[in-house]
């Protein structure tokens, strides 16, 4: 293409054959780019037997709402087994069945993608149960908002009986807790919970260096009891509720 003689270049025939190649190139400019028709999508298919999907989207969940949430809740789950994933599911449907009796519901904790209709605080992670680790068993807390709305709702129907917030020990009440319903603070939480949030994951619980590592068994030797136990407080919590309730009738 070009011939280097010391500082001095000088072009071939092939460059000159090359520079008039390009100059002889058109480009195709029709349409116009500003002719161009508005893009446009098809719309949803109504719902029917084969698709029974509502056309109404659930809240964007926002985990900084379902922390403020968990924050300022009176009654926290507060687990005593490793385990949290084995007990969240029989605590919550405990705590519905005795919300039920007190004359109240769990609508709040549901969703339903039939019908478009989704509960208050049904876009916070039912089982975000990553421990935040630290030095002293009573700053490990487990952040699942749905079981510690559904524990707080029982307990303020109890007149804030601290009793009612045990559930088999599974349960402590949140001395930073305002006066506050739970309803209200998920409310007031929740409120901001709006337009498009991207969920972020939870904090590891691994801690670099040495310090942060004993840290962290240090904090668990303080709670890994038996999951059995945990299992054992939840059926007596339950039982001695439905005995309870028989000696009220009588």
């Amino acid at each position: 293409m070009v011939n280097v003689s010391g500082s001095t270049v000088t072009t071939s025939t092939d460059y000159s054959n090359l520079q008039t190649a390009y100059g002889a190139v058109t480009f195709v400019n029709d349409p116009a780019q500003s002719s161009a028709p508005a893009a446009s999508y098809p719309s949803c298919p109504a719902q029917n037997s084969s698709l029974l999907a509502s056309t109404t989207l659930p809240p964007t969940p926002n985990d900084a709402a379902c922390k403020c949430l968990q924050a300022n809740l009176d009654c926290l789950f507060n687990p005593q087994t490793s385990n949290t994933t084995g007990i969240v599911g029989p605590l919550l449907d405990t705590a519905c069945g005795l919300i039920g009796q007190v004359g109240s519901n769990c609508n709040a904790l549901s969703a339903n993608g039939s019908t478009g209709t989704y509960g208050l605080v049904a876009s916070c992670d039912p089982c975000n149960v990553a421990l935040i680790y630290a030095f002293t068993s009573a700053d490990m807390f487990v952040t699942v908002s749905k079981l510690s709305f559904a524990m707080s709702i029982y307990y303020e129907a109890n007149k804030r009986n601290a009793q009612s917030c045990s559930f088999g020990g599974n349960g402590t009440v949140n001395s930073k807790a305002s006066s506050a319903s739970a309803t209200a603070i998920a409310s007031s939480c929740l409120a901001s919970a709006t337009g498009t949030n991207v969920p972020t994951a939870p904090a590891s619980a691994s801690q670099s260096g040495s310090s942060g590592s004993s840290g962290k068994k240090g904090a668990a030797a303080a709670v890994l009891v038996s999951d059995s136990r945990a299992l054992l407080g939840v059926f007596l919590m339950a039982a001695v509720s439905v005995v309870g309730g028989v000696l009220s009738l009588a």
